[in-house]
């Protein structure tokens, strides 16, 4: 059996898209794969390579009880895989989990921050057959927005308020798409751990969440580049008042002059979104950041 789910980057609405905030996020044209082969053995194995095709991740669980061990040492990534498959064993029968080889395949790097842990979840519960939402907040905080990304090849509109998650299809092709790039920090942020001290701060954020939406709107029917640029300067500033961080083009790009650069997903690694033309993107190279694509060439736009 073969599954895969698409990548994705939160182009607006960071952090507030928890509290309840509209959000407007595109999936990547870059996916996870899982193949599933069942065998004749006494054990799961699960292996995951690379976008190189190297393995990087590698571990035999076994059944005790109902819950899967493993005998190697003890490393995050095989106590989320314990963890979720505690989740999937409770509606399937975890003997039938026994006897199948979980090969994995990142189409991206896993350090991009494009997904590697929601395209995981998703290719997951498609196999298990359980609701795909539910396996994700079994494990992490979040508001399911990756999740809505991974079976789609267009960007949508996703909200979540209290336990009701509702998303739509829309359309983002403005006439100055190819003046939008999307730069890697060459880092990849926690984003749990600033999910978790993002949900630390005190507040409901309501006026903070209608400007957002407001900016949300307008973004889906912005006609010229001048205007959006406005309008992610703005949201740059909302949500770093909230956090008491600087913004990212005062705190690290403070020279750059031709356009108007917006934090993406995590704050402080992961992609940026930086508006320019091409020649302009020698700005970020000659800073050491090589890897900068069109939005267009990366996101299904």
């Amino acid at each position: 059996m073969r599954f895969k789910s698409n990548g994705k980057l939160l182009i607006t609405s960071e952090f507030l898209v928890m509290k309840g905030a509209m959000a407007l996020a595109i999936p990547a044209k870059l996916d996870q794969e899982l193949n599933v082969t069942s065998t004749n053995t006494d054990f799961v194995y699960w292996k995951s390579f690379d976008k190189e095709d190297q393995i990087w991740y590698e571990e035999k669980f076994f059944l005790n009880g109902g819950s899967l061990i493993y005998h190697g040492k003890k490393n995050k990534i095989s106590d989320l895989i314990v963890s979720l498959f505690d989740y999937i064993h409770r509606f399937n029968n975890p003997k039938k989990s026994i006897g199948n080889e979980f090969i994995w395949k990142l189409n991206f790097d896993r350090n991009w921050g494009l997904g590697s842990s929601s395209t995981l979840i998703n290719n997951l519960s498609k196999w298990a057959k359980v609701n795909p939402y539910n396996l994700l907040f079994s494990v992490f905080n979040g508001s399911g927005y990756d999740i809505a990304c991974c079976d789609k090849s267009n960007p949508i509109i996703f909200q979540k308020k209290d336990d009701y998650l509702s998303f739509s299809n829309t359309t983002f092709k403005p006439n100055f798409l190819n003046n939008l790039f999307l730069v890697f920090l060459n880092k990849k942020q926690n984003t749990q751990k600033s999910v978790q001290n993002f949900l630390k701060i005190d507040g409901y954020f309501i006026d903070e969440i209608n400007q957002i939406n407001d900016i949300v709107n307008g973004i889906q029917n912005v006609k010229d580049l001048t205007a959006f640029e406005s309008l992610i300067e703005k949201h740059e500033k909302i949500i770093a008042n909230i956090l008491k961080m600087p913004t990212i083009q005062n705190e690290k790009f403070p020279k750059y002059n031709y356009g108007v650069i917006k934090s993406l997903g995590s704050w402080g690694g992961d992609f940026i979104l930086a508006t320019g033309n091409e020649r302009n993107m020698d700005y970020f190279h000659e800073k050491g950041f090589n890897t900068v694509k069109k939005m267009s060439d990366l996101l299904y736009v």
